[in-house]
C-alpha cells in the first residue's frame, strides 16, 4: 500500500522555489533582492520600536542576508551578487539603499500591479481561476502594452528583467490583497546592531566577498603621461597583485566575471614611457586637447626665445646713371644697399695705382697720362 506524503509545509523557502522554478539566473537578482527585503521587513516589524533609524536598517540588511543562506538553489556567490547595488559595480547594497528600496516595494505593486489584477478579476471568466493563472495572464497582458505583440507570449525571463517587484506580488498576494494564509515571518536570529551610527554606512563582510566586490583600480592615471617611475612601479605591482588574487576565485566565480574582472585589471596597467626625442622638451604631445593646451601655452611663452630680425637695409629705388645700361666704366650691381654707393669716391682708384713713391728718375710724361686718365674717367662717371 502506497503511502502518500504530505504537502510541504508553507514557508518563505517553499514559495519563492516555486517562483523560480528551482533555479537561478542573474536576471533574477533584483527580483530576488526585493523579495527577501520584503520578507525581511515582515520578520522585523515587532522589533522596530525598539531600534534606531540606522539600526533598523542594519538590521533590515542582515536579516536580508539570513534569509537568502537558506534558499538551497542559491550558492555562495549567487547570495551575494543578488545583495549587490547593481551587477555593474558589484558593490555590496548599502543599508540605507536596502531600507529605500524596501520601501518602494509596496508602492509599486499598489501603482503597477493592483489596478490590472483589480481589473482583469472583475471580468466573470476569470474569478475561478488560480493565482498562478492571474499572474501568467497579467504578464502576458503588461508584455503586450509594453512590446505591442499581441500575438506572441511573453519571454520567460520576462517577468524578472522588466518588474523587480512582481515576484513579490506572486508571493505574498492573492487578487488585490496579502494572502490570509501566508506563513508566518520567522526571525532566523537576532541580528546585532551598533549603538552608535559609524562613519561608513556600510556592512561588513567577509574578506574574500569583500575582496572580490572592491576588486577595483582607478584607471584615471592610464593616458598621464607625467606618471613617475615610482608611481608607475607601484601600479604594476597592484595590478599583479589583482591577478593573483583573481586566481584564488576560480571555479568559485563564474568564468565570466573572471575574465570581466581581467579586462579591467589590462585597461588600469600604466602607459608606456613616451618616446625619446631629441630636442624636445616633456612628453610628446598626441591627444587633441593636449595639443591645443600647448598650443595656446606656446602663445603666450614660447618655448625657444626669439631670435633679434636681421638688419636688412631696404631696397632703395637706384638712380638711373647705376643701371647697367647707363654705366660704361664699370659695371655696377642693380640692387644697392644706400645711394652713397654710386657716389664717385666708390671708384677711386687703388692705392697700388696710385703714383707714390716715384724715385726723380721717374718718367714724368707717364704719371702726366695716369692723371688724365682718372681725370676723364671722373668725368665719365659724371655724366
Amino acid at each position: 500500500m502506497s503511502t502518500v506524503m504530505p504537502p510541504a509545509p508553507d514557508s518563505f523557502q517553499v514559495r519563492v522555489t516555486a517562483a523560480v522554478k528551482g533555479h537561478y539566473q542573474t536576471s533574477m537578482r533584483r527580483s530576488l533582492q526585493s523579495v527577501a527585503l520584503y520578507e525581511a521587513d515582515r520578520c522585523l516589524k515587532n522589533r522596530y520600536s525598539q531600534l534606531r533609524p540606522f539600526q533598523k536598517k542594519y538590521a533590515l540588511f542582515a536579516t536580508a542576508v539570513d534569509l537568502l543562506s537558506t534558499l538551497d538553489f542559491l550558492n555562495e556567490y549567487h547570495r551575494q551578487e543578488i545583495m549587490f547595488r547593481t551587477n555593474a559595480s558589484k558593490e555590496p547594497l548599502a543599508p540605507d539603499l536596502a531600507w529605500r528600496r524596501m520601501k518602494l516595494i509596496t508602492r509599486e505593486i499598489n501603482q503597477t500591479i493592483l489596478p490590472k489584477a483589480k481589473a482583469l478579476l472583475e471580468d466573470d471568466a476569470n474569478k475561478e481561476k488560480s493565482h498562478d493563472e492571474i499572474c501568467e495572464i497579467l504578464l502576458q497582458n503588461m508584455f503586450e502594452e509594453n512590446s505591442e505583440k499581441n500575438s506572441k507570449p511573453y519571454p520567460s525571463m520576462w517577468e524578472f528583467n522588466h518588474n523587480n517587484v512582481f515576484s513579490v506580488y506572486r508571493i505574498y498576494f492573492r487578487g488585490v490583497t496579502l494572502d490570509p494564509n501566508i506563513f508566518p515571518a520567522r526571525l532566523l536570529r537576532m541580528v546585532p546592531v551598533p549603538l552608535k551610527k559609524p562613519d561608513t554606512f556600510r556592512m561588513a563582510h567577509d574578506a574574500s566577498s569583500l575582496a572580490l566586490a572592491n576588486l577595483t583600480i582607478n584607471a584615471s592615471g592610464r593616458n598621464n603621461f607625467d606618471v613617475s617611475e615610482d608611481d608607475r612601479r607601484a601600479m604594476l605591482k597592484e595590478v599583479k597583485d589583482h591577478t593573483e588574487l583573481l586566481k584564488s576565485f576560480e571555479g568559485i566565480v563564474p568564468d565570466e566575471e573572471i575574465a570581466k574582472r581581467k579586462r579591467a585589471l589590462y585597461a588600469a596597467l600604466p602607459p608606456v614611457p613616451p618616446p625619446y626625442i631629441a630636442g624636445a622638451v616633456g612628453p610628446v604631445i598626441t591627444g587633441k586637447r593636449q595639443r591645443k593646451k600647448a598650443k595656446v601655452a606656446g602663445a603666450a611663452k614660447p618655448l625657444i626665445p626669439s631670435i633679434p630680425a636681421m638688419s636688412i637695409p631696404p631696397v632703395v629705388a637706384t638712380p638711373e646713371v647705376v643701371k647697367p645700361e647707363a654705366t660704361t666704366a664699370m659695371s655696377i650691381p642693380p640692387v644697392v644697399a644706400t645711394p652713397e654707393v654710386a657716389k664717385p669716391e666708390a671708384t677711386t682708384v687703388p692705392e697700388t695705382t696710385k703714383p707714390t713713391a716715384m724715385d726723380e728718375e721717374a718718367d714724368w710724361e707717364n704719371v702726366d697720362a695716369v692723371v688724365k686718365e682718372e681725370e676723364q674717367a671722373k668725368v665719365t662717371v659724371a655724366v
